[in-house]
């Protein structure tokens, strides 16, 4: 299985980790039959009786999820352009009027007077509103409603475009999904025309060395049986000297 998982990384499959590079390398001779099934795959082999020439093509490019989904883009900041926005913004986008006495100048005014109860501080402003002609407190009921109106109005929109946003990215989730399904389902099938590739050279490499085998053993057969000719031969030959050579005759 490590030779399979090193051929997928050299055919830029999958990506191994730092373990699996070790492991992958030390196994030298496993190494060397997935270089040769790298090769293979890349050239057609010899047709074999019984066997498609095209029964394992080489692997695939697949298409990466941004290829299949060119149409969607990542979320990025400008996505939450809506967060932050000014009340100002909201207000004059919404239409509302300025105001003699905008509604928050009488909340500045409150708060300066939060050391009062509730109805003195009611007193102090109508006083106030009794004292001055240059406003009236209709005025700011008029501006907070419809500032209230406004903001009210936004945050349906806020909603409206949640929801939008969120319909969009479950429609994106499940087309990644499809595209991730489709990418397995296509690596399993190449995965398993590279097993059957290594299984047919793996039957192969048997088939050659059992053929190698057989030659080697013919060929100590026969260099024995001329040996044992030769060795017959030599003491057949060996009985002129023996019988004729005299005695302390040199060789």
């Amino acid at each position: 299985m490590k030779g399979i998982l090193n051929l997928l990384a050299k055919a830029k499959l999958i990506d191994l980790s730092e373990e699996e590079r070790l492991a992958t390398s030390s196994e030298l001779p496993r190494a060397a039959l997935a270089a040769k099934v790298e090769t293979l795959a890349e050239r057609p082999s010899p047709p074999e009786e019984g066997i498609s020439p095209n029964a394992a093509p080489p692997p695939r490019e697949l298409p990466s999820l941004a290829d299949a989904c060119p149409e969607q883009d990542s979320p990025t900041l400008a996505d939450h352009a809506e967060e932050g926005r000014a009340f100002e913004d909201i207000f004059a986008a919404a239409g509302v009027p300025a105001s003699p006495y905008p509604a928050e100048k009488l909340l500045r005014l409150l708060e300066g007077l939060r050391a009062m109860d509730a109805g003195t501080r009611k007193a102090a402003v109508l006083a106030m509103d009794a004292a001055d002609d240059n406003w009236q407190m209709g005025d700011c009921l008029r501006d907070a409603e419809l500032k209230i109106v406004a903001l009210e109005d936004h945050k349906r929109q806020l909603t409206v475009q949640m929801q939008n946003r969120e319909q969009q990215s479950a429609e994106l989730v499940n087309q990644i999904k499809r595209v991730l399904e489709d990418a397995t389902v296509a690596i399993r099938k190449q995965i398993a025309e590279l097993e059957q590739l290594l299984e047919r050279e793996v039957t192969r490499a048997a088939q050659e060395m059992t053929g190698v085998e057989a030659g080697l053993r013919a060929a100590r057969e026969a260099a024995s049986r001329e040996t044992r000719r030769m060795d017959a031969e030599i003491e057949r030959l060996r009985e002129i000297p023996t019988t004729f050579k005299a005695p302390g005759a040199a060789h």
